[in-house]
Parts: C-alpha cells; structure tokens; sequence
C-alpha cells in the first residue's frame, strides 16, 4: 500500500536570506500579482530596521550568500537606504523592484554605498518586465511601465551595475523565443545580455494546483525553500510567495523555525513543476 503525503523540501543550505521591506505598499497593481492590495498606506506594512538586525544576528553562523530585498515594492521603504547599507555590511544584497524609483541619482546612491564597502559585497539589481511589447507589458504593469524599466537599466548600466531581468511568461511563449525578442530590446539601449540576466518564470495563477504526483519519494531539492527562508513583520515563512499562507509558515524568529517545508499550497506546485529557484540566486 502506497501512502499518499504532500511533496517537501528540505532546507539544504542557507544561502539566501529575504526580507520583506513593504508588504503592501507598491506603485504598480500589475494583473498578475499574489498580493491582495487595499487603498490604504499603513506604517505597520514597513519592517523595523531592528527585527531586521536580530535576524542577522540570529543566522550569524550559516553560510548567507546573498540577502535580498524584496515587497511589494522595497525601495519605498522608508529607512531603505539606512537597511541597504545595514545588510551590505554583512552579506552582497538583491534589491528587488521594478525600477520606479531608480535614477541617475539612486544609481550613483548605489554605487557610492558599494564602494563605502570597499567591494567586499555588491549590489544586485532584479528588475521586473513583462513584455517585450511595450503596450502588452503596460496593460499588465501599468502605463509608462516599460519605458521607465528601460530608462532604469540605462541609469545603472551609467554606474557600472549589469541588472538581472525578471520576466513573466503571460501567454506561454516559447522561452528562447521570449528570451531573443527581450535581447533586441535591451541592445536598442545598448545593454547587452546573456542568457544569466534574463530569469523567466511561469505565470502564477491564484488558487490553481497544477497536477503533480505526491508520494513518499517527492523530496525536491532545487526550491528556494531548499536554500533559504523570508523573514516578515509576522515572522518567518519558506517562501517570498507564501508570506500570506499559513501553510508557508516556518516560525516567529530565526531563533526556533522549520528546516523543511512541505509543499501544500497552490503556488508550490509552479516550482515543483519546474523544480528550479525562481526568487535566489543560483550560487553553484
């Protein structure tokens, strides 16, 4: 007799640590987004800078590689700049955004708060596009959206940063196809790419569980759940997507939390699907 269990991940190395900066603060309401917004502006959707430093000194003995940054939107976290240099003190730190507020000026921000560091850790951008097609990506996004990700990149290329694209797969193109088209783009702007820079991921949809097996045997290992743990205002879960989900939570602190994260929510079954990281950086 076969016992049917939810599929897990176990945590295998502690690589990368998340931190939600803005929970439902953003200013964009893309189509696609997991998150529910409300009207409303709220300070408690804002982390203290001080959980941020118990939790660093909580995870001081495993092996960080990467922290990143992440929301809704980050970089509209009040005390940012003072939590980007906090954290690049520590470990190289991924800011996750889509661009909105990166210009010349925050570029030359960027690069400043690097070289204080004296190129021990470094600034990653992740920047958020959807299309190759300006008027498909600003029906998704939101009008103006393309030209100020491109007119972002342009300000970071001028200071030295080589940002990494995020996209996602709206209408399940091909994705060397998609990949191509969105190269062509960034040459017109003179950013050159490799196949590194250009991450795509599924289109995520609320409440659908793709068909996949459960049995015993299903331990995957190639999650970000496998390599890393988000830290929020309402403690820690495996998954920058699962914030909202009791079922993604691992813990209050980084003092007693999971190792392991069992795979029962919606959003789960897209990783497993592909059993790759989405949200980390591959270190290996």
């Amino acid at each position: 007799m076969t016992i049917i269990t939810s599929p897990k991940s176990e945590l295998i190395t502690f690589d990368s640590l998340f931190i939600e900066l803005s929970k439902k603060t953003c200013n964009f309401r893309c189509k696609h987004c997991y998150i529910d917004f409300k009207n409303e502006k709220n300070i408690k959707n804002f982390i203290h800078i001080d959980k941020i430093k118990n939790a660093l000194q909580d995870l001081k003995e495993e092996k960080i590689k990467y922290i990143h940054l992440t929301g809704a939107e980050p970089m509209l976290h009040p005390d940012f700049n003072s939590i980007l240099r906090y954290c690049l003190k520590h470990y190289s730190t991924v800011i996750h955004t889509s661009g909105y507020s990166i210009n010349d000026k925050k570029a030359r921000f960027f690069k400043k708060v690097e070289s204080e560091n004296n190129k021990k850790n470094e600034i990653i951008i992740k920047l958020s596009i959807e299309h190759y097609d300006e008027r498909t990506n600003d029906e998704i996004r939101g009008r103006g959206s393309y030209r100020k990700c491109l007119h972002s990149i342009q300000s970071l290329l001028k200071y030295g940063f080589n940002p990494l694209i995020t996209v996602v797969n709206h209408f399940n193109e091909d994705e060397n196809i998609l990949k191509e088209k969105l190269k062509k783009v960034f040459e017109s702007i003179d950013f050159v790419t490799e196949d590194i820079n250009i991450n795509i991921i599924p289109l995520i949809k609320k409440d659908i569980n793709l068909d996949i097996e459960k049995t015993t045997e299903n331990c995957y290992k190639n999650l970000d759940c496998s390599y890393g743990r988000i830290l929020t205002n309402n403690g820690i879960y495996n998954c920058p997507i699962n914030t909202d989900d009791y079922r993604g939570r691992a813990g209050t602190d980084f003092k007693d939390y999971t190792k392991h994260a069992m795979l029962d929510s919606p959003y789960c079954s897209y990783c497993m699907s592909k059993n790759k990281r989405f949200f980390s950086i591959d270190v290996s």
